[in-house]
C-alpha cells in the first residue's frame, strides 16, 4: 500500500492512460476504488541498503526512483492492501516495468493535458451534462469536492517563520504526511548557539541533553532546567516538542472563524487578554467580560511593543509576551480552525525569559481569539 498521497492529476492520468483497468489483471476500476500501487514497493524507500541491492540484482538503473511514473500503476483498493510490501520476482518485475515504460509518454501527455487550462470549458460542459443526465448526482459531486479539498489541504506546505535549527541544518518546511520521527534524534542548536543543555534534579544530579528524545527522557526522570540560561536554552526543545505534536494532531477544520475572513495576530480587536501570560491573574476578569486587547490598549493597561502580520508583542505589568503564528489547523478535533503559536515571555529590564507553545482559537463569530486551556 502506498504511503504517498498522489495529487489528483497524477491519479487521473494513470487511470486514463491504463484505460481505467486494473494493471495486473485487466479488470475495470471505478474511480472511487482507484489506488496507486508501486511495482517495486514503496516499503524499500525506508530500506535503502535492500533497495540498492534490488537495483543491482534486477539490473535496474542506479537512478531508479520508487515514486517515478514508470513504477506506478492503477489497482483496486483491496488488491493494493493485499499486495502490501510484496516484491515480485525479477522476471515479473522487469516484465511489468517494460509495460509501464511503453505507456510513459502517454501518461506524461495526459498529465500535460490535464494541466492545460484550455480544457477547462470542456471539463465544465461534461460535468454539467453528467449532472443533467443524472450520470452523477449532487451528493456524489459534493463528495468529490470534499475529498479533493482534503487532499489539497494535506499536501499544502507548512512554512515556519524561523525554522527549527539543528547543528547541521535548518528545517523550515513541513508537510502533514511527513514522517518526522528522525527529528527526535537530531542534535539541536540552542539559544546562544550551544549544542547541548545541562539539566538538574532535586538531588543536585546533572545530565546533558542535545536531542528531543534525550530531553523527554530526562524530564520523565525528574530533570529540569534550573538556571536562567538553561531555561532560555530549553526553548529549542519545548518548541520542537510542541510543533511535532501539533503537526501530528493537525486535521482539516470543518469551520473557521479566524480565516473566513482572515484574521491576523496584529488585529487586536479580535484578541482576548487571556493570551497574555499574566502571573497574578489580573486580566482574567477582562477576559470573562469579553474585553479585547484593543480596548485595554486604548485604556493604557496593555502596551503594544511590536506588531507584524504573524507576530504580536504585548507588555503588561513589567512582563512582555510575544506570540508568533506557525500554522493553522484543527488541533483538538472539535472541527474548528485553531492557530498554533510559538511564544516567549520575558521580564522587561530583567534576566527572566522562557519560551512556550500554545493553541489559540475562536469558538464563534461573537467570541474573541483566546488560548485553549
Amino acid at each position: 500500500m502506498s504511503e504517498t498521497s498522489f495529487d489528483i492529476i497524477t491519479k487521473s492520468a494513470l487511470w486514463t492512460s491504463y484505460n481505467n483497468i486494473y494493471f495486473y489483471c485487466s479488470r475495470p476500476i471505478d474511480w472511487d476504488d482507484l489506488h496507486i500501487d508501486h511495482i517495486i514497493p514503496e516499503y524499500f524507500s525506508n530500506q535503502l541498503e535492500k533497495f540498492e541491492q534490488i537495483k543491482i540484482d534486477y539490473g535496474l538503473n542506479s537512478d531508479f526512483v520508487l515514486n517515478a511514473l514508470y513504477n506506478l500503476v492503477p489497482t483496486h483498493g483491496k488488491c493494493n492492501l493485499r499486495k502490501g510490501s510484496t516484491l515480485f520476482s525479477k522476471e515479473t518485475t522487469l516484465y511489468y516495468l517494460a509495460l509501464t515504460n511503453r505507456t510513459l509518454e502517454k501518461i506524461k501527455a495526459e498529465i500535460q493535458k490535464l494541466k492545460n487550462r484550455k480544457n477547462k470549458g470542456q471539463i465544465l460542459s461534461r460535468l454539467q451534462l453528467a449532472l443533467e443526465t443524472q450520470l452523477i448526482d449532487i451528493k456524489e459531486l459534493e463528495s468529490i469536492f470534499i475529498k479533493a479539498k482534503q487532499e489539497n489541504w494535506e499536501n499544502e506546505e507548512i512554512k515556519l517563520p524561523d525554522g527549527v535549527e539543528f547543528i547541521d541544518e535548518v528545517y523550515d518546511s513541513f508537510y502533514l504526511q511527513t514522517d518526522c520521527s528522525k527529528l527526535y534524534d537530531k542534535k539541536l542548536l540552542m539559544w546562544g548557539e550551544y549544542d547541548s543543555l545541562e539539566l538538574s534534579n532535586d538531588n543536585h544530579e546533572t545530565i546533558v541533553v542535545s536531542t528531543l528524545r534525550e530531553w523527554q527522557s530526562a524530564q520523565k526522570s525528574g530533570f529540569y532546567p534550573s538556571s536562567t540560561i538553561a531555561i532560555k536554552m530549553s526553548d529549542s526543545f519545548t518548541f520542537l516538542e510542541g510543533f511535532l505534536e501539533a503537526l501530528h494532531n493537525a486535521k482539516m477544520p470543518r469551520t473557521s472563524f479566524i480565516s473566513e475572513p482572515w484574521i491576523e495576530l496584529r488585529d487586536l480587536e479580535y484578541l482576548s487578554p487571556n493570551i497574555i501570560h499574566d502571573f497574578e491573574g489580573e486580566l482574567s476578569q477582562y477576559a470573562k467580560e469579553g474585553t479585547s486587547i484593543a480596548d485595554l490598549v486604548k485604556k493604557g493597561i496593555i502596551t503594544v511593543t511590536e506588531s507584524s502580520v504573524n507576530k504580536i508583542s504585548l507588555e503588561y505589568e513589567g512582563m512582555e509576551t510575544s506570540l508568533i503564528e506557525q500554522f493553522r489547523a484543527d488541533f483538538n478535533k472539535d472541527g474548528l480552525e485553531d492557530i498554533f503559536v510559538r511564544g516567549w515571555t520575558r521580564a522587561i529590564g530583567g534576566t527572566l525569559g522562557y519560551g512556550f507553545t500554545t493553541i489559540l482559537t475562536r469558538y464563534s463569530a461573537k467570541n474573541l481569539i483566546e488560548e485553549v486551556k
